[in-house]
């Protein structure tokens, strides 16, 4: 989309007689007078802009005479009539011209900054690691735009998108051209955009109703503790446990109620595994499952009874009138991993302890005998 400015100064030039175009990264023309496509008597000027776009501008050789075929002189037109700041700058990134965006860009006029270095319109703390990334020797000029925040007259900050270029020796100007382009617009498209990313990986790997992790979470969880466990020698340890007849809670009080006992229950169980690296999750149904880093067979039994209590001792009345009882029946595993096995030897291993429980009269922790 062309703003209309650039349009009405693409027909200003044409009434001129001077060519004026845009094209886009790929070359394409974005606008363009009828001048800018005749090559009699014309000479062209070109400029790439911030975003990687090309304006160029085609000159009456007599209006070029007329300049003096001054270089900076055919600079300064493109400059004066840009959205974007122009800055030139010398070895030592001395200013010794800004266009007049400074005003909108920066809060100040442009002769304000003739005199001073590039790098006071940088915030401190960004300003050596952009001179590295575009002026030292070593790290040679970077190729695309750079954002960074700069600094305006009133102490305020704004993004701002910046491309340095070289300039070619004798050009009266300076020694690097550099194009300021204000990016407060996209930062904040960025930093949405980043949250909105953050939100939707959370809904990924968060189960909606207890708000514990999934068991894709659970999955990707239990494999890297398992290669941790690998690489370090150590034991792994894993819980499986499940609501005693919930199928008879759930015909007696619908799924709704039902759905209220799982949300109960998971917050019970997150609130009893607290040790850092431990993970509890929903397994699927009424089933959950807890990882325990570092934890051998007896310590996952007695993180399971700790699990087991505090659900039997619970109070169910917030879910429905009077209360209800609920216990849950447990598995217990853990070991060493070695290369010939698998984190799935560890579930099912857990699994078979947590229907031995349920064989056993349910209400208890179990591991395989």
């Amino acid at each position: 989309m062309i703003d209309s400015d650039v349009q009405a100064l693409a027909d200003l030039l044409e009434s001129l007689g001077i060519g004026f175009g845009i094209a886009d990264a790929r070359g394409q023309a974005e606008v363009a007078n009828r001048w800018l496509g005749s090559g009699a008597g014309l000479r062209s000027a070109s400029i790439g802009l911030a975003d990687g776009r090309q304006l160029t501008l085609r000159l009456p050789v007599a209006f070029d005479r007329h300049l003096g075929g001054d270089a900076e002189t055919r600079f300064r037109l493109l400059a004066e009539h840009s959205t974007d700041l122009i800055i030139a700058v010398d070895l030592d990134l001395v200013i010794g011209y800004a266009s007049p965006a400074t005003s909108s860009m920066l809060g100040c006029a442009p002769e304000a900054l003739q005199g001073h270095t590039l790098a006071e319109l940088l915030v401190p703390e960004e300003r050596a690691a952009f001179i590295a990334r575009h002026f030292t020797r070593s790290a040679g000029l970077a190729s695309g735009p750079d954002l960074f925040r700069a600094l305006c007259r009133d102490g305020s900050t704004r993004w701002v998108e910046a491309r340095v270029a070289t300039l070619p020796p004798g050009n009266g100007l300076g020694d690097y051209l550099v194009t300021l382009r204000s990016a407060d617009q996209r930062r904040r498209s960025e930093e949405t955009l980043g949250q909105a990313n953050a939100e939707l990986s959370a809904l990924a790997s968060t189960d909606a109703l207890t708000g514990l992790p999934n068991r894709r979470q659970f999955d990707a969880t239990l494999q890297k503790e398992w290669y941790r466990a690998l690489r370090d020698g150590t034991s792994l340890g894993l819980l499986m446990v499940d609501i005693d007849h919930f199928k008879s809670l759930n015909d007696l009080f619908g799924h709704q109620v039902g759905d209220l006992f799982l949300a109960r229950v998971g917050a019970l169980i997150r609130d009893s595994v607290r040790r850092a690296g431990d993970l509890a999750a929903r397994f699927g149904g009424e089933e959950f499952a807890v990882v325990l880093p570092g934890t051998s067979v007896a310590g996952a039994m007695d993180i399971g009874e700790v699990v087991r209590r505090s659900i039997a001792a619970a109070d169910f009345r917030s879910a429905v009138q009077g209360g209800y009882g609920v216990s849950v029946s447990i598995g217990a595993a853990a070991m060493v991993p070695v290369p010939s096995a698998s984190a799935a030897r560890l579930v099912q291993d857990a699994d078979a302890a947590l229907y031995q429980a349920k064989r056993n009269g349910r209400n208890r922790v179990e591991a395989l005998t």
